[in-house]
């Protein structure tokens, strides 16, 4: 079975790509200001920039998560100077360094030693707002309420280039992933958090432990490449549909273009 009610839950943010796409921007894009927060300084409320990453941050925090895992690489140092410890944001930061850019599930694996054995894990891009602004506390409650192995969230896109997408029958179970395909006439959903429990982490960590022992992967693994495994290992997938949610990312400069119109 799947998660738990009573056990840690922790969040991977993975953090470690590039950004090229928005070069030659000289900073981490998931530190790029997008809207504006109200802080106390001096005694009085002043409005300030806000970066796009805290944007997932608190919407992890609405879930109750308290305990964070960065996975950051080369030239990502800025990310550390803004969060530190995460004392300042109400929360517990901690830094893991990937050395090599595999694909996000090596990112995310890197966490792997550091989880309790009955973690629940929820994952969700920096470069990216996502509404409502409560949406992991109602991915976290449907996956605990389901007992999933894995929980994703899902949101309408016209755009199933960009992303990985699937399809959900109507018991919410996740039939099918198909990752960035350039043409769908039935897959209207992308996936743009998710949240799992132990028996998720254990698959991909054995299975990109036997693909390295293959020798280094000719391209990047992507992380749908592990949710067609669950899927096919009998894992319990499911899928939240965001009806009225947006999923709203920087990855490209006519992104972030959008996200400062949709945030000034």
């Amino acid at each position: 079975m799947g998660t738990e009610s009573g056990s840690e839950i922790v969040g991977i943010v993975p953090a470690a790509g590039a950004g090229s796409r928005l070069a030659p921007y000289p900073g981490s894009k998931e530190l790029f200001p997008i809207g504006h927060q109200t802080l106390h300084i001096g005694g009085f409320a002043e409005e300030r920039p806000k970066v796009i990453s805290q944007y997932l941050l608190e919407n992890m925090m609405s879930a109750g998560v308290r305990k964070y895992y960065f996975i950051i690489s080369h030239g990502k140092y800025d990310i550390v100077s803004y969060y530190g410890n995460g004392d300042s944001f109400g929360a517990s930061i901690s830094y893991l360094f990937q050395a090599r850019l595999a694909g996000m599930p090596y990112a995310i694996d890197l966490a792997t030693p550091w989880l309790a054995e009955n973690a629940t894990v929820v994952m969700g891009m920096p470069d990216t707002v996502i509404e409502p602004p409560d949406a992991f506390r109602l991915l976290v409650a449907a996956h605990r309420g389901w007992q999933a192995d894995l929980t994703l969230g899902l949101f309408h896109t016209d755009r199933p280039h960009k992303f990985g997408m699937v399809g959900i029958d109507a018991d919410a179970n996740v039939t099918e992933h198909i990752d960035k395909p350039q043409v769908t006439t039935h897959l209207s959903w992308l996936w743009g958090m998710a949240c799992w429990g132990p028996r998720f982490t254990r698959l991909m960590h054995t299975a990109l432990s036997e693909q390295s022992t293959r020798g280094t992967p000719e391209r990047e693994t992507v992380l749908g490449a592990m949710f067609d495994r669950a899927i096919a290992s009998g894992l319990v997938v499911k899928g939240v549909p965001f009806e009225e949610g947006q999923y709203i990312d920087i990855g490209t400069y006519d992104d972030l273009k959008r996200a400062l119109l949709l945030y000034a």
